[in-house]
């Protein structure tokens, strides 16, 4: 990780937020002065609580908006990385 200094995070929305597999992964890695970008896909949730719980879970992690990335075309996602 010390290699990166912005990391996308994907995930699948349970319930309306991210499984807890992510909060492991989160808590195995230094993300100090790192920015953070959750991406997920939903049956039918918005990304919006599961961003919220992270900001909360870990305030001292630089997180960036995050967005649902269900069914997006190849400009999409190259706006979405920046690119």
């Amino acid at each position: 990780m010390d290699q990166y200094e912005i990391i996308y995070v994907g995930f699948p929305i349970w319930w309306y937020t991210c499984p807890t597999i992510i909060n492991t992964f989160m808590e195995s890695y230094d993300f100090k002065g790192k920015t953070v970008i959750p991406f997920a896909t939903s049956g039918g949730s918005t990304i919006d609580k599961a961003c919220k719980d992270l900001k909360a879970s870990y305030p001292q992690i630089n997180f960036k908006q995050g967005k649902l990335l269900n069914r997006a075309t190849k400009k999409e996602l190259e706006e979405f990385c920046g690119k």
